[in-house]
């Protein structure tokens, strides 16, 4: 079931012949009804969406089930409308915060509904555990790891447990009464087999027999099926020819690992005509098996990776539990036995220093009597790491950390509350946006950026640091009127002595005012990470400069964000761009990962999407390390070291290069034997003839390999722009005969072609780094800086 667990895309149901009136409301949030419409639709359910705004008791007349999903705020005359229906024999399914933002008498009212009421998150991913055996649990999903949520039941409560979370202390994952059915999370933001399988259970739960037995899969369902085998084979024959290939026996792994490959590609040529003959459920089972025998058979080996940055985010949460340099020593023993290269050390967190700072207000008061930084630095080094220094850039305060040392939510941090002239605010004057915790500080402010400059010199100056990383370098998250954001006095004066108008005084609407209002926002962030890096590198030319930035598409960005990553990157401002592409699945990764390859195609910055360690698990870390290997990256960043489980270490242990290259610090080597162990490959299949070259098509390619290899070489001795140059050249000739050499390949393998496509491009970034670094040497012997 593990394949089904974590596939995204899930199964549809088919209903029985007879057809039930279902109503499900549409949450009133932005967005939100796409992905709750995306999961109910593949349900294959007979229902009718309601918008919030139009509940009432005439509406839901026909109802005989009605579903109201994550929904935080009902009027008082919304919840007698839905009481009324429900004693008129009408069947209630809720999920989530249901009720928590609405008034009390309404919370009092709905509570007593359904006959208990959410409290908040859970802090961890389990999985629900049956309790109420009936016929309609044994439909729910107590495979899949979702976070739940807390659901407590008052005194006097009639509702009982169907199912508990497991290792949450007892916690509610389901409720039930005579009318209702809670479900303790967030219907549509959890993985969607748990969705789907628990919200057919509450239907036949109230509707016996309306849930048939079959899956029928849609076709744009299959679509995805495909896709998915595909992706998950390429990625394990990608692992296990890069093993082979470096390897000193003839083949490292078992017979076992290409008979799972094998046996996975039947599977993808039979898929097709199970289907078209109406076997659908075996045919889901076939991919299944298919998928899980492959994850079964994933070549884990040091010869499957090539020179790479290997990250991770030790979090300030980490190092306060440590509470002393003998228990920092321990994380760093584990996170070099995990074969980190590079650590992200959390340096500046909520306007908090995590070491002892003349320039910042106060250090992190979690922190007593020793000096983490320092630490960190020494026990980077004795291993051979790096250390980077993370700080928040313009974030300054968070109402979370408030809460962690006893200060009130008005707690703007400790740098504001000394300045709060420096503080960002909204219309309104509000120094926090709507529905977010963070401070901020006002980029447009001169005083500002001297003092984060500042801050960076402080941390260069007094510790031997490798890097240095800008996080929450952007403005607040501004999707509404609420949330807009950017009005202090200084970034209004210097607005209106370039344009002559107030910014406060403008609306979205006026489209050409607003953009430069946008604009005008964003070139804040760019200016100060340019003046920034040039001063840093000014203090120390060997610095690493890094930024931990969104994935979304460029417009979107701005537009909500004000962060314009490309001009950074495209100047060569960064050295390292580190897109938070967190994702519960490979495919979800690959579609956060390919829309910003774009924008640093012709940038001299590598880039490492980054993995979230918290909710994956090992087999998705394995296959979504072998996906990051497959793009043109330059590594990867893990987050975080508070969530790096004894599995994701043994697995990255095993799965790390024994290469001791640094791709940001030796380009010209990695790109070297980055392009062997590609050589190697090749020569690996025309060895054994398990691919086919035209014979003239052959001579041609193995020459060009042969120029390129001397290119390299020449280059990695012999540094200067000429030789980049030619390199370059050399590999932009493979690049672009490789779809002419290896046609059949093509056809058979796009996955293998395009991977080696990749990789090439990865080739070319690495050079294209190594130009830029060279040129801003140059720069800085001509200015004598």
């Amino acid at each position: 079931m593990l394949a089904l667990v974590l596939w995204l895309a899930s199964a549809p149901l088919i209903l029985a012949a007879q057809a039930y009136p279902i109503v499900v409301v549409q949450p009133p949030e932005a967005g939100a009804w796409d992905t709750l419409r995306g999961r109910i639709e593949r349900l294959n359910l007979r229902y009718r969406p309601l918008a919030l705004a139009d509940l009432s008791l005439e509406r839901l007349a026909e109802a005989k089930v009605l579903f109201l999903p994550n929904l935080t705020k009902l009027t008082l005359e919304q919840a007698n409308a839905i009481q009324q229906w429900v004693d008129r024999g009408g069947k209630l399914i809720v999920s989530g915060p249901f009720g928590t933002e609405s008034p009390p008498e309404v919370r009092e009212a709905l509570t007593n509904l359904v006959g208990a009421y959410w409290i908040e998150p859970l802090n961890i991913v389990s999985r629900a555990e049956v309790q109420l055996v009936q016929p309609w649990t044994k439909l729910g999903n107590t495979a899949s790891a979702v976070r739940g949520g807390s659901l407590v039941r008052p005194v006097g409560s009639t509702a009982n447990i169907a199912a508990t979370w497991i290792g949450g202390l007892g916690n509610p994952a389901v409720l039930v009464n005579e009318d209702v059915t809670y479900l303790g999370w967030q219907w549509g933001t959890t993985s969607p087999t748990f969705d789907r399988d628990w919200l057919a259970a509450a239907i036949e739960r109230f509707l016996p027999g309306a849930v048939g037995n079959q899956f029928k899969v849609a076709p744009v369902e299959a679509t995805a099926m495909f896709k998915e085998l595909e992706g998950v084979l390429g990625r394990v024959e990608s692992a296990l020819l890069t093993s082979d290939a470096r390897s000193t026996a003839p083949e490292q792994f078992p017979p076992a690992y290409r008979d799972a490959i094998a046996r996975a590609q039947r599977t993808l040529k039979e898929l097709p005509a199970m289907l078209k003959d109406g076997l659908d459920t075996q045919a889901r089972a076939a991919w299944e098996d298919a998928i899980e025998d492959l994850w079964a058979h994933y070549p884990t080996s040091q010869l499957a990776a090539l020179p790479e940055v290997r990250a991770i985010w030790l979090d300030r949460g980490t190092i306060v539990k440590a509470g002393s340099e003998e228990g920092l020593t321990r994380i760093f023993d584990r996170l070099a036995q995990s074969g980190i290269n590079t650590v992200f050390f959390e340096t500046v967190n909520a306007g908090y220093t995590i070491y002892p700072s003349a320039v910042a207000p106060a250090q992190n008061p979690l922190i007593r009597g020793w000096d983490p930084l320092a630490a960190a630095v020494r026990l980077a080094h004795e291993r051979k790491m790096e250390l980077h220094a993370w700080t928040w850039a313009f974030a300054a305060g968070n109402t979370r950390h408030n809460a962690l040392i006893g200060k009130s939510q008005d707690f703007p941090g400790p740098v504001l509350a000394a300045h709060p002239g420096w503080a960002q605010s909204g219309r309104k004057g509000n120094l926090r946006p709507a529905g977010q915790p963070e401070y901020w500080m006002d980029p447009a402010n001169p005083e500002v950026r001297a003092y984060l400059q500042s801050l960076y010199e402080e941390i260069l100056t007094n510790y031997d640091v490798d890097g240095l990383q800008f996080d929450y370098i952007r403005y607040p998250l501004q999707k509404n009127a609420g949330q807009y954001f950017g009005y202090s006095p200084a970034a209004r004066r210097s607005f209106a002595q370039l344009t002559g108008v107030d910014p406060i005084d403008i609306a979205p609407e006026e489209s050409s005012l607003w953009a430069l209002w946008t604009r005008f926002k964003a070139e804040q962030v760019s200016s100060f990470v340019a003046e920034s890096a040039e001063k840093l590198r000014r203090i120390k030319p060997r610095l690493i400069v890094s930024a931990a930035v969104f994935p979304n598409p460029p417009g979107e960005r701005l537009r909500l964000l004000q962060q314009d990553w490309e001009a950074w990157a495209i100047q060569g401002n960064i050295d390292l761009l580190v897109p938070m592409t967190y994702a519960l699945n490979t495919r979800r990764l690959q579609q956060l990962v390919e829309p910003t390859l774009p924008g640093v195609k012709e940038a001299p910055v590598l880039i490492l999407p980054s993995l979230n360690l918290m909710s994956l698990p090992q087999v998705q870390l394995r296959d979504q390390l072998q996906a990051v290997r497959d793009l043109p990256s330059g590594g990867y960043s893990l987050f975080a070291a508070a969530h790096l489980a004894d599995n994701h270490q043994q697995m990255l242990a095993q799965a790390s290069s024994a290469s001791n290259l640094l791709p940001y610090r030796d380009p010209l080597s990695t790109a070297l034997e980055r392009f062997t162990a590609l050589k190697r490959e090749w020569d690996f299949l025309l060895d054994r003839k398990q691919i086919w070259v035209a014979e003239y098509s052959l001579s041609e390619w193995r020459a060009q390999i042969k120029r390129t290899q001397a290119a390299l070489e020449t280059l990695s001795k012999q540094p200067s722009a000429g030789w980049l140059r030619t390199a370059r050249e050399q590999l932009l000739a493979i690049r672009q005969g490789l779809g002419t050499w290896l046609g059949q390949e093509k056809i058979l393998r796009p996955y293998r072609l395009q991977t080696w496509e990749n990789r090439i491009d990865s080739l070319d970034t690495l050079l294209r780094y190594a130009e830029g670094r060279l040129d801003r040497q140059v720069r800085a012997a001509r200015t004598g800086r």
